[in-house]
């Protein structure tokens, strides 16, 4: 009963060896065409391809020139981004430190008003009645 795992086996490795048996007549057929220069056959291979060669070396200069046009204007804009890219983050850094600076005094005005707060509570429980008349401190008169 163990034949039903084996066959599977079996065909996978057949399956695997199948390409290697294809490529070999190919391999052969290529060796025995072989390529002769001396041929009028191939002679006129080569003329073509050299007048092809030629053609395609002229059109890559002209691409490589367009390429190099390209690469300038791409730098250009690459340097664009950069500067504006710059502007902004310094912008809102200027803004982030705006805020900063606005938030530290709105900590400050706070802590001042809750540090008048405590005199006044304190004074207020020592029995003094003017210090628990006033109002409370608002941290606005602070800022």
């Amino acid at each position: 009963m163990h034949t039903p795992k084996i066959v599977p086996a079996l065909l996978l490795v057949l399956a695997a060896a199948a390409p290697a048996q294809q490529t070999a007549p190919a391999k052969e057929a290529a060796q025995d065409r072989g390529y002769d220069k001396n041929t009028p056959k191939h002679a006129a291979v080569d003329a073509e391809e050299a007048s092809r060669t030629r053609q395609l070396n002229a059109t890559s200069a002209l691409g490589a020139e367009v390429k190099e046009d390209v690469a300038v204007a791409d730098q250009a804009a690459y340097q664009a981004d950069l500067t504006a890219y710059h502007d902004r983050i310094m912008a809102e850094r200027a803004d982030a430190m705006n805020d900063m600076a606005r938030f530290s005094r709105q900590q400050r005005a706070y802590a001042d008003a809750m540090a008048q707060w405590r005199k006044q509570s304190a004074a207020c429980e020592k029995g003094k009645m003017p210090a628990c008349r006033l109002p409370t401190p608002n941290p606005a008169d602070y800022y």
